[in-house]
């Protein structure tokens, strides 16, 4: 019988594979090494930079974790050396790269090589754009291990993202990361930008919430698997259409994370579907029949024409994202606090415009339903209309009533959001003083050292959940360390190009010295002053600052100088505040060393100083522990919802004594709720005891705790009667981890901590 040739062949090659058959010699990391630096020398191999630094990383991490002759060592050597000789050998390599691919982007931020993995369709034509669908991990997850259901296809690419850690919440450099490699993978390839989805779930379903919100114009649909909303105006998403899988029972993210925001949105008129299911935990990933519906409705999504959408609500926390489809915020208005439009296309080319906190909004008109043959009547806050004559310009700049026309301001103008701004995904460097005494030298390199590990403002410890697989906490950088130097080799071009994270006071660090006649904060061994005339004592006390960079305007600083060389130490009270989400502090001023907050302050548009702090309410007039200061923060939530009930909880960033008796004032605590939105639930009082039975077991003393303000008297509770909890949104997670209830009624209150604690806290 004659044997298929297919099978003839498979024969000779196990006959082949039997005889001994010594592997390749692997090139030595220098000769590797070599051969990479000079392909990255190649301007026509500009598009691989990203990926062959990357490849480069991987070989010499492996090599001082395991010694240059073990397996994974000679692996990854390999890897590098295979892919270089393939690029040099054809400089159209990624023109043909087909399937599943793991790829790498070179960062402006750093210049590392970032990776990401790319599925490009088996049947990739350049000459017809595709849709693409982006998927971001959770937490503990990364580009490769979460996205194991990526496989090989035709019709669309998908897009795994890594968002430099297995932790970073998509925020600072985890965001930029998720954005950069969108515009690398739109350069490279023919996308089309009415169908980019995104998905996600855990950390990467409110990942998708956040991107949906901060960039709507962007993205054609979300999938959401167990995701959560926390600082993302609902009104951002009413043309962004979402699809939600969700278990009741998640312990994890808590059903009341989703389902009151969604809630919310779908009475704005959002295009909402939420799919509740129960039995699934925290891994709703497996909801199989949920999956398969979201799967179905995704790829009928489509980005609307701009020239059609015709009303926009959008709120801004901070410059990097203030712009809806056709409008954009140009300009905040003189408070420290989110700034809101409303715009809507009426009817024969009128445009009815509100603003809030707004100062000057630019509309993109040519990319608007507007008319532009015609004129342009304008009804701005409901004023008598003005005309703007046809033909229509390209763009117009509206100004808020009383602001003047103006011109350029000097530097970058001041937005709101904090010092995470200086971590937008520009270039970025970290500079420590050099010239203080043995000690404050030691910890200011330490202190740069440790950011150098983070995505964000953050000072991380080594300590933590990590990764077996590369030992790197989930919070910290996964692939490559920022770019650090001592203050003496700062160059003018490191001054120019970057965003600058200073570690010192003037007289410690020599960049800062260079800057300081430029900076509005100046701080002394006993004195901190402001160019307003404000000061403070400054003994025992850490600041950050954010500013504009006097010798490069268009550039931010992030300023953190200790008269205590402990102020610099890893989990530094004043990077920890300005980390998790935006702020709305630009000073920062806290104890050294006992995670004491002491004041804040904020800049408006122009940097000029915001006043009237001094007209704001002492927080305590004498010492207040942890948790009597959070019960009273509760009740001022509850006040200002009107609500019977609200949830106290601790600030996980300040220590047992929160804030500095007789100095520190409400507007300075506010600041640290930026933006914070209160959800209201309506509790039956059954479920409102059987919460208090659950939280009660949280000691106070721990950074869980949470509980009902005012105390339940279980005697005084109905269980038949319905019973309003006002939740403020930091405390949503705790509340839901540990009281397992929530309630199918949900609403997001009118107004926000910020609100609350400016009209309420400081009464007797």
């Amino acid at each position: 019988m004659r044997l298929p040739l297919l099978l003839l062949s498979s024969l000779a090659a196990l006959c082949l594979a039997a005889q001994p058959v010594s592997p390749p010699a692997a090139p030595s990391l220098p000769a590797a090494c070599a051969v990479a630096d000079a392909a990255l020398a190649r301007a026509d191999l500009a598009a691989y930079r990203g990926w062959i630094k990357f490849l480069r990383f991987e070989a010499e991490t492996s090599v001082a974790r395991s010694g240059a002759d073990s397996a994974p060592a000679r692996e990854k050597i390999a890897r590098l050396a295979a892919w270089v000789g393939r690029i040099v050998a054809d400089p159209q390599t990624l023109s043909k790269l087909r399937g599943v691919q793991e790829w790498a982007y070179e960062s402006p931020v750093d210049g590392s090589g970032q990776p990401f993995k790319l599925m490009i369709p088996t049947d990739y034509d350049p000459t017809r754009p595709a849709p693409l669908s982006v998927y971001m991990h959770g937490y503990t997850g990364d580009h490769l291990n979460h996205s194991t259901g990526i496989q090989d296809h035709d019709g669309f690419f998908e897009l795994a993202v890594l968002g430099r850690s297995r932790g970073g919440g998509y925020a600072g450099l985890s965001q930029a990361d998720v954005l950069q490699v969108l515009d690398y993978v739109a350069v490279h390839w023919r996308i089309d930008p009415a169908r980019v989805h995104l998905t996600g779930g855990s950390m990467g379903g409110g990942a998708t919430f956040k991107f949906g919100a901060r960039f709507p114009h962007r993205f054609a649909s979300g999938q959401i698997t167990c995701g959560y909303v926390q600082q993302e105006p609902i009104g951002n998403l009413l043309t962004f259409p979402i699809y939600a899988t969700h278990s009741d029972d998640d312990p994890v993210v808590p059903i009341l994370l989703a389902r009151g925001p969604l809630a919310e949105l779908r009475r704005r008129g959002g295009q909402v579907i939420f799919d509740e299911t129960t039995g699934y935990g925290h891994a709703a990933w497996d909801y199989a029949a949920g999956n398969q519906r979201s799967a179905a409705w995704a790829p009928r999504q489509v980005s609307p024409d701009t020239h059609a959408v015709r009303f926009l609500d959008f709120t801004a926390y901070d410059g990097a994202a203030v712009r809806c489809w056709w409008a954009e915020i140009a300009e905040w208005g003189a408070m420290p606090r989110p700034a809101r439009f409303v715009a809507t296309a009426g009817a024969d080319n009128t445009f009815f415009v509100e603003l809030d906190n707004v100062a000057r909004l630019r509309v993109r008109l040519a990319e608007s339903p507007f008319d532009a043959t015609k004129p342009l009547r304008v009804v701005l806050g409901g004023a008598v209309p003005y005309e703007i004559a046809s033909p229509l310009p390209a763009e117009l700049i509206i100004a808020a009533a009383g602001v003047a026309a103006g011109g350029e301001a000097p530097a970058r103008l001041h937005t709101p959001g904090g010092p995470l701004q200086v971590y937008d995904g520009s270039p970025l460097l970290i500079v420590y003083g050099t010239q203080g005494n043995s000690a404050a030298n030691v910890a200011m390199r330490a202190a740069a050292e440790a950011a150098s590990k983070s995505f964000n403002t953050n000072w991380p410890a080594d300590a933590g959940e990590f990764d077996a697989r590369d030992q790197v906490p989930h919070r910290q950088n996964l692939f490559g360390r920022l770019n650090v130097k001592a203050d003496t080799a700062v160059t003018a071009a490191d001054l120019a190009r970057c965003n600058l994270v200073l570690i010192g006071t003037a007289a410690e660090n020599t960049v800062v010295a260079q800057l300081a006649a430029g900076l509005p904060v100046r701080l002394t061994g006993d004195q901190l002053v402001c160019s307003d005339g404000f000061t403070l004592p400054a003994a025992a006390s850490t600041v950050g600052l954010l500013h504009f960079n006097p010798l490069a305007p268009q550039r931010l600083i992030f300023w953190v100088a200790s008269t205590e060389a402990a102020g610099y130490a890893a989990g530094a009270t004043v990077p920890a505040l300005a980390s998790p989400l935006f702020i709305g502090a630009d000073l920062l001023v806290t104890h050294a060393t006992d995670r004491t907050l002491v004041a804040t302050r904020s800049f408006d548009s122009r940097w000029r100083w915001v006043p009237g702090r001094e007209a704001s309410a002492l927080v305590s007039a004498g010492p207040e522990a942890h948790a009597a200061l959070a019960r009273r923060i509760g009740e001022a939530v509850r006040l200002a919802t009107g609500a019977d009930f609200a949830i106290a909880g601790r600030l996980p960033e300040l220590g047992e004594q929160p804030v500095r008796p007789g100095v520190t004032r409400t507007v300075d605590l506010a600041s640290l709720f930026y933006g914070h939105t209160v959800d209201v639930l309506e509790l039956t009082g059954a479920e409102l005891l059987t919460a208090h039975e659950r939280l009660a077991a949280v000691a106070e003393t721990t950074d869980t705790w949470v509980a009902f303000q005012p105390v339940v008297t279980p005697t005084g509770i109905d269980p038949a009667q319905r019973y309003r909890v006002a939740v403020p949104m930091g405390l949503l997670f705790a509340y839901g981890r540990a009281a397992k209830v929530s309630p199918r009624t949900q609403w997001r209150a009118e107004v926000t901590m910020a609100d609350g604690l400016a009209r309420f806290l400081g009464r007797p």
